[in-house]
């Protein structure tokens, strides 16, 4: 069993103080110095829902949504934001996720929906990424991919066409060899001929609006595979801090061994384990989390990623109280 009950009682509670940035409910930043953002509220409320530590009253809670909704773009329904390079989409559907998680929602329409989800040419129009190259840099742009849907789903503003179209445009266009997508100039080109963390990332944003819908996501059993084959020998999917990608990692490698009726399980949670051997040793290392975690957003998702192991390996995990996978109750992260 890996105890993260140090890191969780001791010392997440002094490292969540260094971003306040002021007195009321959701004032915090994204960067120590900074001003309030709308990362930093909504990355707190989110790793705070994820520790079940979210308990707010009904007055608290349109205090904190008043908060996030102050960064909506009332002509156009966008979130905006400052210091990160994600796409509006991921900004959006980020605060929409954080309201989800308090039975909130935005205070202004989504008044670009119809220009992208009208007819069968606007939506493809969309999807192929029109000039921002989404499918070439797949990680990042599958934010867009799926903050779209994500959104329209957690306020009910979709339809059944659009979702349907959705899912099938996805399916058909899935790699049969890894279950990821390779759709940017480098796989065209033959430059990439193996899937890379990248590729991964891409399209674990896919899969998790493919469980909000209770849909199974094509290839399976080959993305377990190459999940498996990207993570590192210290356990982690990128370098030796865990963060978002290991989350990625981890959600589509035991989602999908779990939707081909558990293939590979042992193998998986092999790999669980080293995950959760160099994430517990290093978040419970005072000195290494204050060293490596100096903005609000890396650290959502590296609850996430405990989350999810506790979720299916809840013999694995020691914390002070269960935590929740918040994209079981938010399709978005």
């Amino acid at each position: 069993m890996y105890d993260f009950r140090k890191f969780e009682r001791e010392l997440l509670n002094k490292w969540f103080e260094q971003f306040r940035s002021g007195d009321g409910l959701g004032e915090v930043r994204w960067k120590k110095g900074g001003p309030t953002s709308l990362y930093g509220t909504t990355d707190t409320l989110i790793s705070t829902f994820i520790l079940d530590d979210l308990l707010l009253s009904e007055e608290q809670r349109d205090e904190w949504a008043e908060r996030i909704n102050s960064f909506q773009d009332p002509k156009t329904g966008w979130y905006k934001k400052t210091y990160t390079l994600h796409y509006k989409e991921h900004t959006s559907a980020y605060a929409v996720a954080a309201l989800k998680l308090m039975d909130r929602k935005p205070k202004y329409p989504m008044y670009w929906k119809e220009k992208i989800i009208k007819t069968k040419e606007s939506r493809e129009k969309w999807i192929l990424g029109d000039w921002r190259m989404l499918w070439s840099i797949i990680w990042p742009g599958s934010h867009v991919i799926s903050g779209v849907p994500a959104m329209l789903a957690m306020i009910n503003q979709g339809n059944g066409n659009f979702y349907d179209w959705y899912f099938d445009w996805l399916d058909k266009n899935a790699d049969p060899t890894s279950g990821f997508y390779h759709r940017g100039i480098h796989h065209r080109l033959g430059v990439n001929k193996i899937p890379s963390k990248h590729e991964m990332a891409g399209a674990f944003h896919m899969y998790y609006v493919y469980e909000w819908f209770n849909r199974q996501w094509p290839y399976p059993e080959k993305v377990v595979d190459q999940c498996i084959r990207l993570q590192h020998e210290n356990g982690f999917w990128d370098k030796d801090v865990t963060y978002c990608i290991d989350l990625d990692g981890l959600y589509s490698m035991v989602r999908s061994s779990r939707n081909a009726n558990w293939y590979r399980k042992e193998d998986v949670k092999q790999a669980v384990c080293r995950y959760l051997e160099s994430a517990s040793k290093t978040l419970n290392d005072e000195n290494f989390l204050f060293e490596n975690y100096k903005n609000s957003h890396i650290m959502t998702g590296a609850l996430a990623a405990i989350a999810e192991c506790q979720k299916w390996f809840p013999e694995l995990v020691k914390t002070a109280q269960p935590w929740k996978q918040s994209l079981d109750y938010a399709c978005f992260i």
